[in-house]
């Protein structure tokens, strides 16, 4: 892709997975299907991995998916990987550990930390794609989520965001919910309470019927058929 073709991607406000598309040299063709899928997981720390992957033919190849092209838009420290997949038909980029403000700075989304919620913002995607999917994780629960964006527990997913009209937003809880710990809390509980009430049952039972700990293991009772004084 021509240095002129990425700065018209640039200065028409593509979204995340177009700049890091261009930044690759990865450009959607006329004729194939292309996909690509997006992932953003937000921490409790404030920062930030992200996923992308892209299908189309030969986006995998060596020229094309290498991680290289892009390290420079994240200064330094910035850990970038590029896997190839697919026969050489896909390529998958991940960035772990960015901070807020380079994940502003140089995707294209606008995440903050306001109060006890974290906000997405990813502006307003290119049509350029078959089938654009993005997905964001935030450490509590998602409480707003716009256009055809879905919500579910903590996650916001936009599964045709190709053919959303506004930029996609949501807003998710900074910490993970107390109601869901205690939950988590009463269920171990009651399995071990479960586990401990069967056995005192069972050992209750045992006893009334005059059978002896470790019977019906080989163990307590006679064999039928055995004589003790038969040689």
């Amino acid at each position: 892709m021509s240095t002129h073709s990425i700065l018209r991607r640039f200065a028409a406000g593509i979204a995340v997975i177009l700049l890091a598309a261009a930044g690759l040299g990865l450009a959607p063709t006329a004729s194939a299907d292309t996909s690509l899928n997006i992932e953003f997981e937000i921490q409790e720390n404030d920062t930030v991995d992200f996923t992308m992957v892209m299908r189309d033919d030969d986006a995998g190849s060596s020229s094309n998916c290498d991680a290289s092209n892009i390290e420079d838009r994240f200064g330094d420290g910035i850990k970038i990987n590029a896997k190839s997949g697919d026969g050489g038909n896909s390529c998958t980029i991940t960035i772990k550990d960015l901070t807020l403000k380079q994940v502003s700075g140089s995707l294209l989304a606008d995440i903050r930390h306001e109060g006890d919620f974290f906000t997405f913002k990813m502006y307003s995607s290119s049509r350029s794609f078959d089938q654009v999917t993005v997905k964001v994780t935030f450490p509590g629960n998602v409480s707003e989520v716009s256009g055809q964006g879905k919500k579910s527990g903590n996650t916001a997913t936009w599964n045709n965001a190709q053919d959303e009209t506004k930029d996609l937003t949501a807003k998710g809880s900074d910490h993970a919910s107390p109601l869901f710990t205690i939950i988590v809390i009463i269920v171990v509980i009651a399995a071990i309470g479960g586990g401990v009430a069967a056995f005192l049952i069972i050992r209750r039972k045992r006893a009334q019927a005059g059978i002896a700990p470790g019977a019906g293991m080989g163990m307590g009772q006679p064999q039928p058929g055995y004589n003790p004084q038969q040689p």
